[in-house]
């Protein structure tokens, strides 16, 4: 699994840890708001890491291609 996964998965374990403990107190109202701040850019880096990795695979496919049709040794 790339190392990019293994972050995004901390992220939101951190966001869950923390969601958890301002459950338990209920009187803090600033912190479910960053809660939910973490819990969007923790999905928001998720999907960035996955875009990357399919436009990073698609672009190593074509060179690849024509590496092949050149006769090129990449």
């Amino acid at each position: 699994m790339p190392a990019e996964f293994n972050v995004a998965r901390q992220l939101l374990a951190y966001a869950r840890l923390r969601a958890e403990a301002l459950r338990c107190r209920r009187d803090n109202q600033w912190g479910a708001s960053a809660i939910e701040w973490a819990i969007i850019s923790a999905i928001v880096v998720t999907a960035a890491v996955l875009i990357g990795g399919a436009i990073k695979a698609a672009v190593d496919g074509k060179k690849n291609d024509m590496c092949t049709q050149e006769g090129i040794n990449c």
